[in-house]
């Protein structure tokens, strides 16, 4: 039997102060054109816990000390769609054309290290993609030092991107070469699990791209994957978030932004650079 779960209304009032409490935990800043996505997905939570209006969800979240609510909440609201080697042309860019240029830069230096950021990551296609591409390049990997990290602001898609299990959707653009190397074939399930040793490169972590004292932790970044992201906050919210990258990445490092965002009413502390697939965004 079919159980309905009847949507809430929220009123103009209503979606002010759950959009603000929103915006002031994460810095993800709602349109008024999302209210009724805002509605239908906080529905069925609201159900759960017994809240008549938003008004009393509200407050529940506004009393919630050890944040839990809260955390669940950024887990409904936050959209997770992604799949491996997303937006080829940026993929080509980073493997053919930025990451070689790197890494001669680094061996002329004898500077064994790479460090890639994806910052947000969802279920974890992104980082592993890029891991695996920095393998294919990268010439003798055992004797550097590679560090791919991936967070997200939500904590359930973190916990998938670990257990790195997929279903067949996620791998529609990935090359049999790629399937073979670094997945594992679960069982005849339709699933695919990651290698074990394309995870010991991978290292998730949750993080609030707003929150500065978290931020700046992560530090000596060659390159930033922040694609599709920006689009989700606010003027104010934006600037934050790039002037936190820029402190994060080593000098001269280089950001990748999604096709419609562009940094040039953001910041101007970075540089467009021209390559073959693209252009993209460098640390003055």
């Amino acid at each position: 039997m079919v159980k309905w779960v009847i949507v809430v209304n929220i009123t103009e009032n209503e979606y002010t102060l759950l959009r603000d409490f929103i915006y002031h935990k994460t810095g993800i800043f709602f349109e008024e054109s999302k209210k009724y996505m805002i509605e239908r997905r906080l529905s069925r939570r609201m159900e759960e816990l017994g809240c008549n209006t938003i008004r009393d969800y509200y407050y529940l979240l506004k009393s919630d000390t050890r944040g839990g609510e809260v955390t669940r909440l950024i887990n409904i609201i936050t959209t997770n769609e992604t799949y491996f080697f997303r937006n080829l042309p940026q993929i080509k860019l980073f493997s053919e054309e930025l990451l070689p240029r790197i890494i001669e830069e680094k061996q002329k230096t004898k500077e064994h290290s790479v460090k890639i950021w994806s910052t947000a990551c969802s279920t974890g296609d992104e980082p592993y993609t890029l891991a695996m591409l920095t393998l294919e390049n990268i010439p003798d990997p055992d004797k550097w030092s590679i560090q791919i990290l991936g967070s997200d602001i939500n904590r359930e898609v973190l916990e998938r991107a670990r257990k790195g299990t997929y279903g067949k959707r996620a791998l529609k653009d990935v090359h049999d070469y790629y399937v073979d190397k670094y997945f594992m074939s679960n069982n005849g399930s339709g699933s695919y699990e990651i290698k074990p040793f394309l995870k010991n490169y991978v290292k998730f972590f949750y993080m609030n791209l707003v929150d500065e004292k978290r931020m700046k932790t992560i530090t000596n970044v060659d390159i930033v994957f922040c694609r599709n992201v920006l689009i989700y906050f606010d003027d104010d919210s934006r600037k934050k978030t790039v002037e936190l990258l820029y402190d994060s990445l080593v000098k001269g490092g280089y950001i990748f932004l999604g096709h419609s965002e562009s940094m040039s009413r953001i910041s101007s502390s970075y540089k467009p650079v021209k390559f073959n697939n693209g252009i993209i965004y460098q640390k003055k």
